[in-house]
Parts: structure tokens; sequence; C-alpha cells
């Protein structure tokens, strides 16, 4: 799910689970997909960013899991080197940021789900 938090944690993605395409998440959005108990693998993507966000785990029967996708640390400096230098800043810092543990566009926050399930209620079903 993408938050309406603040604008600088809004952000948008596309997903897979397992290979899986989830609708695109925008910020205000949701999306979800049932998958049975197990290892799973997620993935997440942005257009023109040079890296794919992976988050490896697995679930237990009978459970949901809830994750908040917000802009990764390499996300930030590509858009902070954008603002202030245009496309040459956004290049620049995708190189220096190319060591980051994430070299995703995205953090997937895993959330609590009374968390979850409070905030759902405020989302659109991503389409």
């Amino acid at each position: 799910m993408s938050l309406k938090d603040s604008w600088l944690d809004r952000t948008n993605c596309d997903a897979k689970v397992d290979g899986i395409a989830l609708n695109r998440l925008m910020p205000g959005t949701y999306a979800y997909v049932d998958r049975p108990a197990g290892p799973h693998h997620v993935t997440a993507t942005q257009i023109l960013f040079p890296g794919e966000t992976v988050l490896d785990f697995n679930t237990e029967p009978g459970k949901t899991y809830f994750f908040s996708i917000k802009p990764s640390e390499r996300s930030r400096a590509m858009q902070g080197g954008a603002i202030m230098f245009g496309l040459v800043g956004a290049g620049v810092m995708a190189a220096a940021s190319a060591g980051a543990d994430n070299k995703g566009p995205v953090d997937l926050v895993p959330l609590q789900e009374s968390q979850a399930r409070t905030a759902m209620v405020e989302l659109l079903q991503a389409e």
C-alpha cells in the first residue's frame, strides 16, 4: 500500500509477488494478492529508475501480511540531485548511491495488521 503520508514520502511503483504483477501502486492506493504459505519473492520497480527493490520472506498459513512503500534512500538522493542539477544531478547521484543496500526505488515497510486495516479505510484499490 502507498499511504497518504507527507508529500516527501509519497511514491509509486510497479510490484510483483512471485512473478505475478500487481496493479501499479500510486499514492493513496493498495493492491493485494493471495498466495499460499511458504517462501515469497517481491520486487518493485519504477520507470527510468536504475535498480529494483527485492524482498524475500516466508509466510505462515492463515496470516495476512501488509507492507507500505516509501521512497528508498537511493531514490531520495537521486530526486535531490535532479531537483538541484537536473538530469546530470540525477545521474551523478545514481552513480554515487550505487552501493546502497537497497538498489531499488522503494523501501517495503512491514505494517502491523491493525495499523494496515486502519490505513486501508482511506485508500483505494489500485486499478
